[in-house]
């Protein structure tokens, strides 16, 4: 029988008791054992846990790469998941299980392609549901900013058709969730803090060594060029706002006047400065005028 839905949890070197947790957070979900199953993901072949995450519960199943990066991991998950719907979990990260019953009560319907859901920093207690609202993927992009985080939906495994996370890039939801938006004719939005984010240093993110924040900006860059490339203008709002992260990124991890005017000259050149003036948000509108006069 098909499972409702695979969590596919991506464990690279994070502490043992974090994945534990993370999957103690899965199996507090009300799910019978014929609807969900538990994929974790070892980027690594060192030290392998499979004894010890399969020991957990039987709907536990292990698989384990070479070290290939975060991308990697998630595309063998999708390609070893077998339910209709997959929720990416980070290994250092929890579900709230409270608040993550009202995704799986429209999960259980099989209405939606994707299911979008809040986050939160402060583990607790995450139940109630504020409010429901239906649209599409390409509406939302339309209309709305997006938050990139892949592990933010919970998707129907088939809409994906080729499209997978890319090898080697930093910051990597930003290319995958746009265009998983464009696959997605159902959207349900719910505000409800469903997936608790773990805030930790000493992860990729929070790396702030020369050559880590050159590859965080050319990477932000190389996908912003990918996504125009795309010629679809549902992506222009996206676009435009990931220039802006890119301006503001390129200041707050280098300091440096020279590298932010490189940079802007960069983004000049390609025809993504100045920026049409909109209000996207207060952030983008300030970024917005203040470009124009450049």
């Amino acid at each position: 029988m098909t499972p409702l839905i695979s969590f596919v949890v991506t464990y690279y070197n994070e502490p043992y008791a974090l994945l534990r947790a993370c999957i103690e957070s899965i199996l507090a979900l009300n799910l019978s054992p014929d609807e969900a199953e538990i994929l974790v993901v070892q980027d690594g072949v060192e030290h392998k846990i499979q004894d010890k995450v399969c020991s957990l519960s039987p709907l536990v199943s292990y698989v384990c790469q070479e070290h290939a990066g975060l991308s990697v991991a998630r595309n063998t998950g999708i390609s070893c998941s077998h339910g209709k719907y997959i929720q990416f979990v980070d290994a250092d990260d929890c579900l709230e299980p409270l608040a993550y019953a009202a995704v799986l009560e429209h999960l259980r319907s099989q209405e939606d392609d994707a299911v979008m859901f809040q986050m939160t920093t402060k583990q607790g207690r995450q139940g109630g549901r504020l409010s429901c609202q239906k649209t599409t993927g390409k509406d939302f992009l339309l209309r709305h900013n997006l938050r990139a985080a892949a592990w933010g939906y919970a998707f129907r495994r088939d809409i994906l058709g080729n499209l997978r996370f890319s090898p080697g890039l930093l910051h990597e939801d930003e290319l995958f969730t746009p265009q998983l938006l464009l696959r997605v004719k159902t959207l349900r939005l719910l505000d409800v803090k469903a997936y608790f984010y773990r805030q930790r240093e000493g992860t990729i993110t929070h790396a702030k060594s020369l050559e880590m924040v050159k590859k965080r900006l050319d990477d932000i860059f190389s996908i912003i060029i990918t996504l125009r490339s795309l010629e679809q203008p549902l992506l222009d709002r996206r676009i435009r706002q990931l220039t802006v992260d890119y301006i503001q990124n390129t200041w707050m991890l280098t300091r440096s006047h020279s590298e932010l005017r490189q940079r802007c000259s960069h983004l000049r050149s390609e025809g993504l400065l100045p920026l049409p003036i909109r209000m996207y948000s207060l952030r983008y509108f300030l970024a917005s005028v203040v470009t124009s006069l450049l």
